[in-house]
C-alpha cells in the first residue's frame, strides 16, 4: 500500500529519471528502455515513475506507449516542473503529461520546491485543481524538506499529500533526521530516488560520465571500503547482487526505492529487490556501515535547495530551452 493514497503497488519501482535525459538518444537506447519497462511489468513491478522533464516529455511518452500496447493497469508518478508554481501553469503541464502518457497519472508530484518568494500555497492549489480537473488521483511533492513539507500539508483543502520523493539510500541516510520521522507519522509515503547512489551501491566505482565526477555522494560511497566490504558479504550470503541489497535495505526501512531502469537485468534487480527479505543481522550490520552517512552530509534535507534562490523563469529557461529536459 503506497501511503495513504490506498494504491497497491510492488515494494520497490521503476524510475525512468535516470534514463530520461538518455532518451534522447540511439534507437537501441530506446529499445532498452522498453524491453526493461516489459520485463518489469512481466516480473509484476506496478510502479512507475517518469517526469515532464526526464527526456523533454520523451520518458512519459514512451512509458505511455508501452502501458497502452501492453494493457497493463500499472501505478504511474509523474511530476510537474519545479519552476511551476501558478495554479494555471500546473495545471496546463499536468495536461500535457497527460497528453503524453495516454492516460492520467495516479500521482502527481511538485519536482522541487518553488522559489523563496512564492507561497507552497499556490503550488498545493495548482495540484489540487489539476486533481479537480481528473488529470491526476492523487497529488505530493518531491524533494520538500520538513518545513516545507509540513506548510504544504497545512495547505491542503481536498487532497492530502500522499507523497514525498527524496534522494535516499545507504550512502544519503540525511531524511532519517527529521525528515522521515515526520513522514511516518503522518502517513506520507516516501518514494526514495538516486537508490543506488548512480551505481556506486551497485559496484561501480569509475566516475566515467560527469554527472558522478560531479556527485560527492558517488564518489564517498564508491570509495567507502568498509561499506561496500559489507554490502557484497550481504549479497554472496543472499545469492544476489549488491544492488539489489541495496534496494532491499530501502524496502526494510519502509520506503519504495525506484531503480532507474536501461536494460532487462535493471528491471529483473528491481523485482528481486521488491521480493527480498532481507535477515534482521544484515539490516544492522548495513546501517552500522553506513551511519556516518546521516549527518555526512549534513541533519536536514536539502536536496535541490538551489531552487528557492532562483527564479521561477530562469529555472524555465534553463531546463526547457538550454537543456531541452533533464
Amino acid at each position: 500500500m503506497l501511503g495513504r493514497t490506498g494504491l497497491r503497488v510492488s515494494r520497490a519501482g521503476v524510475g525512468l529519471w535516470q534514463a530520461g535525459s538518455r532518451l534522447w538518444g540511439t534507437r537501441g537506447q530506446l529499445r532498452g528502455v522498453r524491453e526493461a519497462i516489459l520485463r518489469a511489468l512481466k516480473l509484476g513491478v506496478n510502479l512507475f515513475d517518469t517526469a515532464e522533464l526526464y527526456g523533454g516529455g520523451a520518458s512519459e511518452r514512451l512509458l505511455g506507449e508501452v502501458l497502452r500496447e501492453t494493457g497493463e493497469d500499472a501505478v504511474v508518478t509523474t511530476k510537474v516542473a519545479g519552476f511551476r508554481t501558478t495554479v494555471d501553469s500546473i495545471v496546463k503541464a499536468a495536461e500535457a503529461s497527460r497528453r503524453r502518457l495516454g492516460r492520467a497519472p495516479d500521482l502527481l508530484l511538485h519536482h522541487w520546491p518553488p522559489p523563496f518568494y512564492v507561497d507552497v500555497c499556490r503550488v498545493v492549489r495548482g495540484l489540487e485543481g489539476a486533481a479537480e480537473k481528473g488529470l491526476a488521483g492523487y497529488i505530493g511533492v518531491s524533494n520538500y524538506p520538513q518545513p516545507l513539507l509540513a506548510r504544504a500539508m497545512e495547505c491542503t483543502r481536498r487532497y492530502e499529500i500522499a507523497v514525498n520523493q527524496v534522494h535516499y539510500s545507504l550512502g544519503y541516510r540525511v531524511a532519517e533526521n527529521r525528515l522521515k520521522p515526520f513522514m511516518d507519522q503522518h502517513g506520507v509515503a516516501l518514494q526514495a530516488w538516486s537508490p543506488l547512489d548512480k551505481g556506486a551501491l551497485a559496484g561501480k566505482t569509475r566516475a566515467d560520465n560527469m554527472a558522478r565526477r560531479l556527485d560527492p555522494v558517488f564518489r564517498a560511497v564508491a570509495r567507502d571500503g568498509e561499506l561496500q566490504r559489507v554490502l557484497g558479504e550481504a549479497a554472496e550470503r543472499l545469492g544476489v547482487s549488491k544492488a539489489v541489497v541495496a534496494a532491499a535495505w530501502l524496502v526494510a526501512k519502509g520506503a519504495f526505492p525506484l531503480v532507474g531502469v536501461r536494460k532487462r537485468s535493471h528491471a529483473e534487480a528491481v523485482a528481486e529487490a521488491a521480493r527480498l527479505e532481507l535477515p534482521s543481522s544484515i539490516i544492522e550490520a548495513l546501517d552500522r556501515a553506513s551511519e556516518r552517512y546521516r549527518t555526512r552530509w549534513g541533519t536536514c534535507y536539502s536536496e535541490l535547495r538551489w531552487s528557492r534562490a532562483v527564479p521561477g523563469p530562469l529555472q524555465a529557461l534553463l531546463f526547457r530551452y538550454l537543456l531541452r529536459g533533464i
